[in-house]
C-alpha cells in the first residue's frame, strides 16, 4: 500500500474518531429533544412493561434507556448498547449505577448476546446510522 493511502487511511480514522467524541458531547444539546419525542410511542410499540429484559441497540447517550428502565421497573433489567465507547461512556453517566442497567459496546450488526436473551429490543433512531441497516434488523 502506497504511504499516502496510508496516511489518508489514518487521518479518514482519526477524523471518524473526533466526530464520534464531538458527537457524543454534543448529542443531547442536539437531538435529546427528538429522541425524547419518539421515546414513549417506541416503549408503546415494542409493548415494554414491569419486569421485563430490554436491550436498547445504538443507545447514543442512553434516553431510550433511561425511559426503558422506568418502564421495566426495578423487576426488570435494561441492556444499553452503542458501538461508540464515547457514546457508551455517556449512557454510563446517564443511568448512573442503577443496579437494573447494564451499558456496553457493541456492534448493532454483530451483536454478542444469545438469541432470546431480551423480551424487546430497542432502536431510537439509530438504525439509519447503521452501514447495513437489514443486518443491522
Amino acid at each position: 500500500m502506497p504511504l499516502a493511502t496510508s496516511y489518508r487511511g489514518a487521518l479518514r480514522m482519526t477524523e471518524e474518531l473526533f466526530f464520534k467524541g464531538e458527537a457524543a458531547a454534543e448529542y443531547d444539546r442536539a437531538f435529546a429533544h427528538v429522541t425524547r419525542y419518539f421515546t414513549p410511542f417506541l416503549l408503546r410499540a415494542a409493548d415494554v412493561g414491569p419486569g421485563m429484559r430490554v436491550l436498547d441497540i445504538a443507545t447514543g447517550t442512553g434516553l431510550s434507556a433511561e425511559a426503558a428502565l422506568a418502564a421495566v421497573g426495578p423487576t426488570g433489567h435494561v441492556t444499553a448498547s452503542d458501538l461508540s465507547p464515547a457514546m457508551v461512556d455517556k449512557a454510563r453517566e446517564r443511568l448512573g449505577n442503577a443496579p437494573n442497567a447494564s451499558i456496553s459496546v457493541e456492534d448493532g450488526q454483530a451483536l454478542s448476546f444469545s438469541d432470546g436473551s431480551f423480551e424487546a429490543v430497542l432502536c431510537n433512531l439509530g438504525l439509519m446510522f447503521f452501514p447495513d441497516p437489514v443486518q443491522g434488523l
